[in-house]
């Protein structure tokens, strides 16, 4: 997927579809190409273009909508708490029903085993009690043979690090633009997990870690050596992940 192309298409979208909920989306654009693309790619090489796929925590879309139209995905699902008539109207565009569940209480609306893969991106951290719940209906989503797609921000990355050190908080900020009690859940980062972290509540949700990857998207120069040398100090996690042997 060429980025620049990806970027003009999803503009494109946002021009002709837009939606209240996400005034912000342009902006986050340009923030977000360059791992919009690693999640495709990473999607992609584990999971199968033909069979089902469910993204959970989808809205605004934009992964739905690059996966089918640069990727060959045919048959994608999305999963959100918020389901607007207009955001639903711009996924039907591309195919993409949506389903509404609020992923920390309820049940996943589809039978076991439904789906051939989940996709799980940048949603965990903005989640409350329910990231076990979760995870484990996402576990009873996904066929036996299916594969999840996981990303979230590492909390052990060396920018939290640095910021311990100099007495500061690594948690999301109480006051200026970022005001965590100001934002909605959406928008702000109740909790974010370290990669051990990660491999038990995966773990606990009958999922076993395939592989792990890690990358940074903006770092400054020196976090971008130590980073060349540590990867796990980097910004982001992504986690392929299978069912355990045994387990349906």
């Amino acid at each position: 997927m060429d980025i620049t192309s990806a970027r003009d298409f999803l503009g494109e979208v946002i021009s002709k579809h837009p939606f209240p909920e996400n005034a912000y989306e342009a902006v986050y654009l340009q923030k977000h190409m360059k791992r919009y693309k690693d999640s495709c790619d990473l999607i992609a090489a584990n999971c199968p273009v033909d069979q089902p796929l469910l993204s959970a925590g989808c809205e605004p879309g934009h992964i739905e909508m690059l996966l089918k139209q640069f990727y060959g995905f045919t048959n994608v699902s999305g999963l959100s708490y918020r389901t607007s008539d207009e955001f639903i109207a711009r996924m039907a565009v591309f195919g993409i029903p949506i389903l509404q569940c609020d992923l920390e209480n309820d049940p996943i609306p589809c039978k076991d085993g439904q789906f051939s893969s989940i996709v799980f991106l940048e949603t965990m951290e903005h989640m409350f009690n329910g990231v076990p719940f979760a995870l484990k209906e996402m576990r009873r989503a996904v066929s036996g043979e299916g594969c999840m797609v996981l990303s979230t921000p590492n909390l052990a990355q060396l920018r939290n690090r640095w910021k311990l050190l100099k007495g500061k908080s690594v948690n999301w900020p109480l006051h200026g633009t970022k005001n965590f009690f100001g934002q909605p859940v959406h928008l702000r980062h109740n909790r974010e997990y370290t990669v051990k972290e990660l491999d038990y509540l995966l773990q606990q949700a009958g999922f076993q870690t395939v592989s792990r990857r890690y990358r940074d998207y903006s770092p400054r120069v020196l976090m971008r050596f130590f980073n060349s040398l540590y990867p796990t100090f980097k910004g982001i996690m992504f986690f392929v992940a299978r069912p355990m042997s045994g387990q349906t």
